[in-house]
């Protein structure tokens, strides 16, 4: 099925098995690598540099925001739900005029940056995260929070702004992964 917003040999690559909604929009498609195994899910919206490793899902709803000069990275078996919003760059809302179509010089504090997660890091509907933030390996985000700092490694964080609420089982997760490519392995 063809995109509405744009064509697909316009990103800047695209690997197989890669499942894009008609409604999806990426303003800077050049700026987009997706590797195998990815589906990103209709009205979602990307205006940044993207990096989307395999076995991600990007949920419906989400807005991946920041600019030419911001970006967000999504490693292997990371995931959005619906309505996430990834803000890699942003106004700081104190100074100047906080509007993409002025000049940076009239813009007050701007906050450029990127948003990384890493292997097995995951975040619940409706969530925020602010830029330079990274979530470490395993890291989770509870439903309807706000993410402002790092993540640490296999940690679930929740609420505004997102503090620790448990330890996240890394062991399963590894046997899951390990099982996952095994089966993957067996299929070939």
């Amino acid at each position: 099925m063809d995109n509405l917003f744009f064509d697909l040999s316009e990103l800047k690559s695209c690997g197989k098995n890669v499942i894009i909604g008609k409604t999806v929009r990426i303003r800077y498609p050049e700026l987009v690598e997706i590797e195998d195994n990815v589906i990103i899910d209709d009205f979602t919206y990307i205006s940044t540099s993207l990096k989307v490793c395999s076995y991600v899902h990007i949920a419906s709803g989400c807005k991946l925001i920041g600019g030419r000069e911001c970006s967000v990275e999504m490693q292997e078996f990371t995931s959005l739900s619906p309505n996430v919003v990834l803000s890699a760059g942003s106004d700081d809302y104190v100074n100047g005029i906080a509007t993409p179509i002025i000049p940076e010089e009239f813009k007050g504090g701007v906050t450029k940056g990127k948003i990384i997660m890493e292997k097995h890091a995951l975040i619940g509907a409706n969530s925020v995260v602010l830029p330079n933030v990274t979530f470490f390996e395993g890291a989770r985000l509870a439903a309807l929070s706000l993410a402002t700092t790092d993540l640490e490694s296999y940690t679930l964080y929740g609420g505004i702004p997102a503090r620790v609420i448990r330890d996240v089982n890394k062991t399963h997760i590894a046997g899951y992964e390990l099982r996952f490519r095994e089966f993957i392995e067996q299929e070939k």
